[in-house]
């Protein structure tokens, strides 16, 4: 839905570029960019950074990536315990 996928590409690296008291231009220097522009979509979930990016990001901001997109990393967990359901499911079905 419209809904979920807004909440996935909430954030939290705007919070944590504030605890470290950086401002978006020097992340985005330290990613290797001219200037925040890049650093200012990825905070406002315009633009998913490349796992490279994200790493970098988690480098930076001193935190594991999971940290950075929690709403993301929760809906993929979700999304891969249901399917491990699901494919357990008929294994069990076989045994009884």
């Amino acid at each position: 839905t419209m809904r979920q996928n807004k909440q996935q590409h909430q954030n939290m690296l705007d919070h944590f570029r504030r605890r470290m008291g950086f401002t978006a231009a020097h992340v985005g220097r330290l990613l290797g960019q001219q200037d925040s522009s890049a650093v200012s979509d990825y905070e406002r979930g315009e633009h998913t950074p490349s796992l490279v990016n994200a790493l970098r990001l988690g480098i930076i901001l001193r935190v594991p990536v999971e940290f950075l997109f929690p709403a993301l990393y929760d809906g993929l967990r979700n999304e891969i315990r249901a399917e491990e359901e699901r494919l357990a499911a008929p294994e069990q079905q076989t045994l009884l």
